[in-house]
Formats: structure tokens, C-alpha cells, sequence
């Protein structure tokens, strides 16, 4: 059966047993270094457009790029990325007309410059400050008014990304420990997705293999190199993520996400957890099989491990979460089409458990 090429997503076909993937590895190019010297490298035009959160965006020197551009700044970007920040940023990105978006930050502020660069045609430039992997997929969600998460997704996938190991230093270790559980995450469902891709899946094994024990020792000490290699693995994860997608795990922690404004490796640490048993319920050869490519015995029992070593919280109820949120969450995740990409359906009933073991 042939293939063309369209763009710079998956497509996948099943007929009587025959499963086919298109191959689209995006047009990319990532540099691991300092940002400095990267942005010195790189053939940007302005105006420029920096989005990010006021932490990100201070926590990079600018001076390089100022002294020859003109750059403009937005540093509110907010976890969840609420409607309204999309708003300001958007009407911003008219106003100044920017040949080229850099988002710096967490995944926040990464998809903020996805739904951005959706509306300008400019070089689009992710600086990723944590593991989330953002810069590696072309999805992105929205916080709407109603407190549910609308998902969106850009034709492209970032063309720039600059991995600076001294910037992942910045961050406050309990950030790290917590976004560096939603890139294992990522892992483990795109490992198990039904969602088939050969290049998604190894990238999956290797950063899954990897991950657990690099977190471990970040909880301890962080340096550099190990800096680099967190980076490394994230990146993969996030490759993994937009090859195969995800699964029930992801679409818990969206909706609870839109409900509680709780950071998003903050959920993760919560649920991951519960997510693996409930599958380990439903499709115990699936979980197996993740758990023997990844080299680990009881992946609950490492999940677990490494969101106490960032002494991350275990249920909602920690955080004073009203109980009848996890009610106003079954509707949302059931909706989800990340359900359909599990290894095995999910029923209410499998929800309401899910959700009453993540309040506590």
C-alpha cells in the first residue's frame, strides 16, 4: 500500500488486521546549548515576539537579540493557558506583526506560542525551561470559560528548539520532579497507545528506560551533565507523544487540570499512579509489556518512588480540592477522544474509581 507524504502529522489505517503509519518526522532543527549562542546562530528577523511567564521570560538575557532587533514582550502566560491570555497574546501578535515568536517556559508558555504562531506567519522558536516536551508536539489545549480544555493542534511543530541545560537549572526542584513524571508519563502512553508508530515507540522505550532513575538523582543533586540528559530523554518523550498520542492518564489530568488550575506535573504526580493500576486492571498484558521494555518491575511502585522523593502531593483532597470536583470531571474525561487510545475501553464506573483513589 503507498504513501504520501501531507504534512507533519500521523496517519494510520486499519483493514482486515493491516495496520499502515505514515512516517512524518517534522522539520526541526534542535539545539543543545547556551541560548545566547544559539540565538546568535540562528537567522531570526524582527520584530520578535517573546511569550512566556514573567519567571521564564526574566530568566533569560536578551541583551544579544536587543542590541540588533526589536523585540516585544508577553510575560503573562499562565498554566492552562486560559482563553483570555490567548486573547491578549493574539491581538498582541497583530499589533507588532512579528517575524519571529520565541516561547520560552513551561509547556504554558510553549503551546501559547503554538496557538500564536496558528494565527501569524512568522519562525516559530521554542526555549523549553522544563521536561513537559511541549516543543515536540504540534498539540496544544485551551482553558475555556467553562472550565473545560478545548485541544487544538498547529499544522507545524516548532522549527527551532534550544535545549539549554542552565536553564532547566533554574528551576525549582519540586517543578522539575513534578514535570519530569509528565514526561515519563508520556512514555508509558505512547508506549501502550493503540495509536501504532515504530519511531514513537523506540523513542518511548529509551526515554522510558531512562527517566525514572535520571529523576532519582536530580531529587538528590543536579548538575549539568545530568541537566542534559533529562533534556535528552524529555525530548524523546515529547517525539513519543506526538507519534502515538495519549491515553487515559493525559485526558484525567486535562480535565482536572481546567477544574482545579493545579499545575500540570502536579496532577501527573497525583494520578499516574492510579492511572497505571486502573490499566493494569484493563489490560494487564499492555502494562506488562510497557513495564519489560522499560526494564522496570512495578511501574505504580517506581511512579510512586519518584513523586515522594520530590515530596510531590498524593491526592487531591492534600490541596483542599472539594470533593465534588472529581464529579464534575467524569463527564469531560468519558468525552475525551484520548479514551478511544487506550489499551482497553474505560467505563464510568472505571472513572469514578480512578477519581476517587486521586482525592484520597
Amino acid at each position: 500500500m503507498g504513501s504520501r507524504f501531507r504534512g507533519a502529522h500521523d496517519r494510520r489505517a486499519k483493514v482486515a488486521g493491516m495496520s499502515s503509519t505514515e512516517m512524518r518526522t517534522p522539520a526541526q532543527r534542535v539545539h543543545v546549548g547556551a541560548i545566547a549562542e544559539v540565538l546568535r546562530t540562528l537567522e531570526i528577523e524582527g520584530p520578535v515576539l517573546v511569550l512566556g511567564s514573567k519567571r521564564s521570560v526574566a530568566a533569560v538575557d536578551w541583551g544579544g537579540l536587543e542590541s540588533r532587533l526589536a523585540l516585544t514582550y508577553f510575560d503573562r502566560s499562565e498554566p492552562h493557558n486560559p482563553q483570555r491570555v490567548v486573547d491578549e497574546a493574539i491581538r498582541l501578535a497583530r499589533d507588532v506583526a512579528p517575524r519571529t515568536i520565541i516561547a520560552v517556559g513551561s509547556a504554558s508558555a510553549i503551546d501559547l506560542g503554538k496557538t500564536v504562531r496558528k494565527e501569524i506567519d512568522a519562525l516559530a522558536v521554542a526555549i523549553p525551561s522544563t521536561l513537559g516536551g511541549a516543543e515536540m508536539s504540534r498539540g496544544y489545549g485551551v482553558l475555556q470559560a467553562t472550565h473545560e480544555k478545548a485541544v487544538g493542534a498547529t499544522r507545524h511543530v516548532y522549527a527551532e528548539v534550544c535545549y539549554d541545560p542552565e536553564l532547566l537549572a533554574t528551576l525549582p526542584t519540586a517543578t522539575l520532579g513534578a514535570s519530569g513524571l509528565n514526561a515519563w508519563a508520556h512514555t508509558i502512553e505512547a508506549r501502550y497507545a493503540g495509536r501504532e508508530h515504530w519511531l514513537g515507540r523506540a523513542a518511548a522505550e529509551a526515554a522510558g528506560r531512562r527517566l525514572p532513575a535520571l529523576l532519582l538523582e536530580a531529587a538528590a543533586s543536579r548538575h549539568v551533565a545530568l541537566h542534559r540528559q533529562l533534556f535528552e530523554a524529555a525530548h524523546l518523550a515529547g517525539f513519543a507523544l506526538n507519534a502515538c498520542g495519549m491515553a487515559i492518564h493525559h485526558a484525567t489530568c486535562h480535565a482536572l487540570g481546567g477544574l482545579t488550575r493545579i499545575p500540570h506535573g502536579v496532577l501527573n504526580a497525583m494520578v499516574l499512579p492510579h492511572a497505571l493500576r486502573l490499566n493494569g486492571r484493563l489490560a494487564p498484558a499492555a502494562l506488562a509489556e510497557v513495564a519489560a521494555s522499560f526494564a522496570i518491575v512495578d511501574l505504580v511502585w517506581e511512579a510512586e518512588r519518584v513523586r515522594d522523593a520530590y515530596k510531590l502531593p498524593r491526592t487531591l483532597a492534600e490541596l483542599g480540592v472539594p470533593r465534588e470536583t472529581t464529579e464534575l470531571a467524569i463527564e469531560p474525561i468519558f468525552a475525551s477522544p484520548l479514551l478511544r487510545n487506550n489499551p482497553a475501553p474505560v467505563e464510568r464506573g472505571d472513572l469514578v474509581d480512578l477519581l476517587c483513589a486521586v482525592y484520597g
